[in-house]
C-alpha cells in the first residue's frame, strides 16, 4: 500500500464525484495507462533543469502537493530544496516507484479534481507535466482550496525545441500520423486560463532552454512510456518505437543524442 502523511494534510471526508462523459471516462483511461509503462517511464523520463526550480524558491519547510508525480523526478528534485512533498498520482504503479526511490515517501493515490486534501493545508500546489490531465471543470477551484492564504500553483513542462532539424521533423510527421500528439500543442497559452480562473492572480511565466543528452535507447525508452504511444494496439506501438528508433539512429550513430529543450514554468498566487 502507498503510505499517507503523518502531518495530515488529509481532508477527512471527500465523496469522488462520479466520471459522466464519455470524454472524462477517455482521460482517466489514459492516465491509468502509465501504470502499464511505469518500468520506461521510470527510466526514461529526464530530469528538470535546476534554474527551473530556482524560480520556485522559497521551498524550504514548505509543503507542497505535487499532482502527476509519476514516478517521482520532481519529488526528488523538491525534496533536495527542503521541501516537505506530498505527491500524487492517479496511478498507483508509477507511484510506487518513486516511494522505492524515497523509502517513507507520504505518497497518496489521488486525482487533482477531486483531492483528498484539507483546506489551506499547503504553501505550493504544482504539476509536472500533468496539468492538462486535471478535470478542467474542477481544478482551479481544488487546487486553490487547499492552499494557504497567497499560496502558489505552478505548473511547467519540458518539451523538445529542436526545430528545423530533419530528423526532428521527420520524427514529429511519424508522431503524427501515428497518434493524437501535436507539436502545435507547445503553444498552449497557460496563461489565459490562469487569467480567467478567478481564483489566481500575479502571473508570471519563465522559460529555461537546455540541452537534453540521452542515449537513443534513453529516447526509446521515453517515447514508450508517453500515453499516447502506450495506448496503441502492441503491434502498431512496436512499429512505431522501431520506426522512431530508425530515425534517430541515423541522425545520431554514435547513439548519443544532444536535443535542445524549453521548460516552460507558470507561477501564480491564491487570490
Amino acid at each position: 500500500m502507498l503510505s499517507r502523511p503523518t502531518s495530515s494534510p488529509h481532508r477527512e471526508q471527500m465523496a469522488p464525484e462520479p466520471w459522466t462523459t464519455p470524454e472524462r471516462r477517455g482521460t482517466i483511461e489514459r492516465m491509468v495507462s502509465f501504470d502499464a509503462v511505469a518500468d520506461e517511464y521510470d527510466a526514461g523520463r529526464p530530469d528538470y533543469p535546476e534554474a527551473m526550480f530556482d524560480a520556485l524558491e522559497p521551498l524550504g519547510g514548505r509543503l507542497v502537493l505535487e499532482g502527476g508525480a509519476g514516478t517521482g523526478n520532481a519529488t526528488r528534485a523538491l525534496l533536495a530544496r527542503g521541501a516537505r512533498v506530498v505527491p500524487f498520482d492517479i496511478g498507483q504503479k508509477v507511484l510506487r516507484k518513486a516511494v522505492d526511490h524515497t523509502p517513507g515517501l507520504p505518497a497518496v493515490a489521488a486525482d487533482g479534481g477531486v483531492l483528498p486534501f484539507a483546506d489551506g493545508c499547503a504553501d505550493l500546489i504544482c504539476y509536472a507535466q500533468s496539468w492538462h490531465w486535471v478535470d478542467a471543470r474542477r481544478r482551479w477551484t481544488e487546487s486553490a482550496r487547499v492552499l494557504r492564504p497567497d499560496g502558489r500553483w505552478a505548473v511547467w513542462w519540458s518539451l523538445p525545441y529542436a526545430d528545423g532539424e530533419p530528423w526532428f521533423t521527420d520524427y514529429w510527421t511519424l508522431l503524427e500520423a501515428s497518434t493524437i500528439a501535436r507539436l502545435d500543442e507547445r503553444d498552449y497559452d497557460t496563461g489565459a486560463d490562469i487569467r480567467g480562473s478567478g481564483v489566481f492572480t500575479n502571473e508570471t511565466h519563465s522559460m529555461v532552454p537546455w540541452i537534453r543528452e540521452v542515449t537513443v535507447e534513453g529516447w526509446l525508452l521515453h517515447e514508450a512510456s508517453k500515453s499516447y504511444v502506450a495506448a496503441l494496439p502492441e503491434p502498431d506501438r512496436r512499429s512505431l518505437v522501431e520506426e522512431v528508433e530508425r530515425i534517430t539512429r541515423e541522425a545520431f550513430p554514435d547513439g548519443t543524442m544532444r536535443v535542445a529543450y524549453q521548460t516552460h514554468l507558470w507561477i501564480a498566487t491564491k487570490i
